[in-house]
């Protein structure tokens, strides 16, 4: 009888123990101290509001691939593109054409099927041209086209540009 109720206790001991620790969270010992004594807990809650105050340091505020957050060379490139908004034969040419911001230093269209074309910058007209080929073999009325553009400190931005393809036949979808 007494074995029994010894190891009850023991259970019990042990569950509050692990409840506590749960509660608490591993690595919280400060917290843990700040509750165990009041004084220290006013304390230390007032040093830590006074440290989220501060004004971060540049080690504290870089972001991917150590550029400062917030700065112009931590944000991606601008980027808007165009295509004809006619109906397409397959095996046709079409010319898309793409603006970027100042700090675009290249733009990539990139189709469906694995194909990637660089499009060069028209000082003239001050945007981005490439010639794209229709697929001959095409079953959809829609071919949806990636524009990307790149800075030179490898951010991206990427839109879509949609061609519609005469005598495509629509994707037919599943009942989903």
């Amino acid at each position: 009888m007494k074995t029994i109720a010894r190891t009850k206790r023991v259970a019990v001991i042990t569950a509050s123990a692990v409840v506590a620790f749960l509660a608490l969270g591993c690595g919280q010992q400060n917290e843990q101290a700040a509750v165990g004594t009041g004084a220290s807990a006013v304390d230390k809650t007032s040093q830590a509001v006074v440290a989220s105050t501060r004004t971060p340091t540049p080690e504290a505020g870089l972001g991917r691939e150590g550029l400062q957050a917030g700065s112009v060379d931590s944000l991606p490139p601008d980027v808007t593109a165009f295509a004809p908004d006619t109906l397409i034969v397959p095996g046709a040419v079409v010319e898309i054409t793409a603006q970027g911001s100042t700090d675009v230093t290249s733009i990539t269209l990139t189709d469906g099927i694995g194909h990637k074309y660089p499009m060069l910058y028209d000082a003239d007209a001050k945007a981005f041209r490439v010639h794209y080929r229709v697929p001959l073999k095409t079953h959809i009325d829609r071919l949806g086209l990636s524009i990307t553009a790149t800075n030179g400190t490898n951010r991206w931005k990427r839109v879509w540009v949609f061609l519609k393809i005469e005598g495509g036949v629509p994707m037919e979808s599943d009942g989903c």
